[in-house]
């Protein structure tokens, strides 16, 4: 997926997400399963943060400390709401290939934070969805594929550098088989393989769904459901 497929993403998401912050009558109390101890203020004053992190980068193109969200729910929602116009600004303005820090492995380019912002925003919609109790989110097969990429590419090794997660004892392959997409989760051959639609590998992955129950396991199934235990992601 190229930039400008990222931001449209983005900002159809960032805009759904607005609508629900903007509602009347909003239960703002409301706890989002999928984010536990979270409220959908929290989850909302955790947007602003992310945003107001990534504008900062953006202006800087250094590393920048992220702040944290009012503790009033209201406030931090109306933070939320109120930072969208500048942030919009700020991910139109991105020069793709202009260097610029991010988390990635090298080239470290502001074109990232298109894709990154992107996929922070689905997620945390479906989130949201998943609070509400909405209908579910559909994803395009190629914009869910590069969220698995993005999980076992960019966050997996993040995660284990971070001694957030031991590295998997036995590697796995998981395919997409609406896309065609394949990747390798370890080192060396696989010993079991885990197909489903991208959609639900991107959500299984990102533990906002039980993966198991939507996909086929090859091989060894025990290494397999080892490995989805890992924290793959933060």
């Amino acid at each position: 997926m190229d930039h400008n497929e990222f931001l449209s993403r983005l900002q159809t998401d960032l805009m759904a997400i607005e609508a629900v912050a903007l509602a009347e009558g909003g239960d703002l109390g409301r706890p989002v399963p999928t984010c536990p101890g979270w409220t959908v203020a929290d989850l909302l004053g955790h947007l602003w943060s992310v945003e107001g992190w990534v504008r900062e980068i953006l202006r800087t193109r250094e590393v920048a400390q992220e702040r944290e969200p009012a503790a009033d729910p209201t406030r931090a929602v109306a933070d939320f709401v109120d930072g969208i116009p500048d942030y919009l600004t700020a991910m139109r303005a991105i020069s793709p290939e202009e260097a610029c820090w991010n988390f990635g492995p090298p080239p470290r380019l502001a074109g990232f934070w298109g894709r990154r912002q992107a996929h922070e925003h689905a997620i945390h919609r479906v989130d949201l969805i998943t609070a509400l109790e909405s209908e579910p989110l559909h994803f395009d097969p190629a914009f869910a594929a590069d969220g698995v990429d993005e999980v076992l590419s960019v966050f997996y090794p993040r995660q284990v550098r971070f001694g957030r997660t031991e590295p998997i004892a036995a590697p796995i392959q998981f395919c997409a088989n609406d896309t065609g997409d394949k990747w390798t989760l370890g080192d060396g051959e696989p010993v079991a393989t885990v197909t489903s639609d991208a959609a639900a590998l991107y959500l299984g992955l990102w533990k906002r769904i039980d993966l198991l129950d939507r996909s086929e396991i090859d091989g060894d199934e025990g290494a397999a459901r080892a490995a989805l235990a890992h924290a793959l992601t933060p």
